[in-house]
C-alpha cells in the first residue's frame, strides 16, 4: 500500500506547483499514472538517481519500487467488476539497446508491461506509441508523442484508464453561469441531484462525495466559498483541508467511503457533514496536457536522473501526462498516459458554479487515481 498512499501527497503537491504556475488554467492530473510511470525509471535508476525520483514521489528512497508497483496494479484492476479501471505498462527502447535482465524481469513480472524494439530515428515512431496509447485509453488519448528527439533511446509510458456510472443518476438541469477563474461567467449545461448527498460543510468550503456503483470508488469534489485564482487555488487546496474533508466524511459515512450508510456529524459550530444535501454540477468534458520534468526537479528529483539498467548513459530528459475527463448524468470517464522519455452553514443546495476541485478516489485508501482543479469550462 505504500506506493498508494504516497500519491495523495505527491499528487497535491505537483497540483499546487501547476496551478502556481504563471498563466495556470485548469490542471487534471493522474497521480498513479505518473507514479507508475516514473517508478518504472526508478526501478532501472542506481544510487542518488533512484532516490531522488522516489523522494519526488514521496516513495522510500531505500526500496525498488516493484513490489509495491505490483500489488498497487494488482489490487486496483481486481478491486470492483462495475467499474471499468485499467492499467497498462509499456517500454520501448531503440534497437541494439542492452537491458540489464534482470530489470527486463521485473518490467514484465511486476508492471505487466509490454516490451518492444523502436527505430526513435523512424518518422512512424510516434504513431507507434501513439496507436498503443490510443487502444489503452479506449480512444479518449490519442496522441501522447508529437515527435521523438536524435537523442532518445527509450520510451516507458503508464495509461490509465477509469470508466464508471454513478451509485445514483443526474438529472440534467439546463444551463447556468460558471463563474470562471477569470473572473467572467460562462453558460455551462448543469445537472442536479436534489437530495441524498452526503456533504461537509465549514466555513470556507463545503465537499460532496458521489460513489460509483460498486462502492469501490468514488468522486469527491472539493468547493472553496469563496471564486478563487489558480494561485489563490493552489493555496486553498492542503493537505490539511484534503485531511479534515476526508475524516468529517469518514465520521458520517465510516471506514469506507463508498459504503452507502450515512450518519450525520458535527465537528464544532461551524463544521459539519451532512447526508441530505442537494448538488447542482457541470457536466463537461475537458482535455489537459502538461510537462512534469520542471515540477519534479523542483520537488527534488535529480534533473539528468539516469537509468543504467535500461541503458547506459541513459537519462529522463522528458516526462509529459495528458489527462482526459468527461463527467455526466450517468457516470464519469477518465483516462491518463504518462511518457517518460530517456535519452542520452444553510444547507442550501451544494451548487458548483465557481472553480472547484475534483478527485476520483479509491474509497479502500483515499488516494486519488485522479485529481485536478477546473476552473475553465
Amino acid at each position: 500500500m505504500k506506493l498508494t498512499d504516497s500519491s495523495t501527497g505527491f499528487g497535491l503537491t505537483l497540483t499546487d506547483r501547476l496551478l502556481a504556475e504563471p498563466g495556470a488554467g485548469n490542471v487534471f492530473i493522474s497521480p498513479l499514472s505518473a507514479t507508475l510511470a516514473l517508478s518504472m525509471a526508478a526501478s532501472a535508476a542506481h544510487g542518488s538517481s533512484r532516490t531522488s525520483i522516489l523522494s519526488a514521489l514521496g516513495l522510500d528512497p531505500t526500496v525498488d519500487p516493484s513490489a509495491q508497483a505490483r500489488q498497487t496494479i494488482d489490487r486496483l484492476i481486481e478491486s470492483d467488476p462495475n467499474v471499468q479501471l485499467e492499467l497498462a505498462q509499456a517500454v520501448w527502447a531503440a534497437k541494439g539497446l542492452t537491458m540489464n535482465p534482470q530489470y527486463v524481469a521485473r518490467l514484465r513480472g511486476d508492471y505487466r508491461a509490454q516490451i518492444a524494439n523502436l527505430d526513435f530515428s523512424s518518422p512512424g515512431a510516434p504513431k507507434v506509441v501513439n496507436d498503443w496509447v490510443d487502444n489503452a485509453t479506449h480512444h479518449k488519448i490519442s496522441q501522447l508523442v508529437d515527435s521523438f528527439d536524435a537523442q532518445t533511446v527509450a520510451y516507458l509510458v503508464n495509461a490509465t484508464y477509469f470508466h464508471a456510472l454513478w451509485a445514483t443518476e443526474f438529472k440534467a438541469a439546463g444551463p447556468a453561469d460558471f463563474h470562471t477563474f477569470s473572473g467572467t461567467s460562462v453558460g455551462v449545461p448543469m445537472m442536479h441531484r436534489e437530495d441524498g448527498v452526503t456533504q461537509v460543510a465549514t466555513p470556507d468550503y463545503r465537499a460532496a462525495l458521489l460513489p460509483y456503483k460498486g462502492g469501490r470508488f468514488s468522486m469527491l469534489l472539493l468547493l472553496p466559498r469563496a471564486v478563487l485564482s489558480p494561485a489563490g487555488f493552489s493555496r486553498f487546496l492542503t493537505r490539511a483541508m484534503w485531511d479534515q474533508s476526508l475524516s468529517l466524511l469518514h465520521g458520517a459515512v465510516g471506514g469506507m467511503l463508498g459504503s452507502g450508510s450515512c450518519t450525520g456529524k458535527s465537528a464544532g459550530p461551524d463544521i459539519s457533514a451532512f447526508c441530505d444535501g442537494g448538488l447542482v454540477m457541470p457536466k463537461f468534458k475537458l482535455d489537459y496536457s502538461v510537462e512534469l520534468l520542471p515540477e519534479l526537479v523542483a520537488m527534488g528529483m535529480a534533473p539528468g536522473a539516469t537509468m543504467p539498467d535500461l541503458c547506459g548513459g541513459c537519462y529522463i530528459t522528458r516526462v509529459v501526462q495528458k489527462t482526459h475527463l468527461e463527467i455526466d448524468e450517468k457516470g464519469t470517464t477518465a483516462a491518463a498516459a504518462t511518457g517518460v522519455v530517456g535519452a542520452t452553514a444553510l444547507r442550501l443546495p451544494m451548487t458548483v458554479d465557481r472553480p472547484f476541485a475534483i478527485a476520483l478516489i479509491d474509497n479502500a485508501s483515499d488516494a486519488p487515481l485522479f485529481l485536478g482543479v477546473i476552473g475553465a469550462l
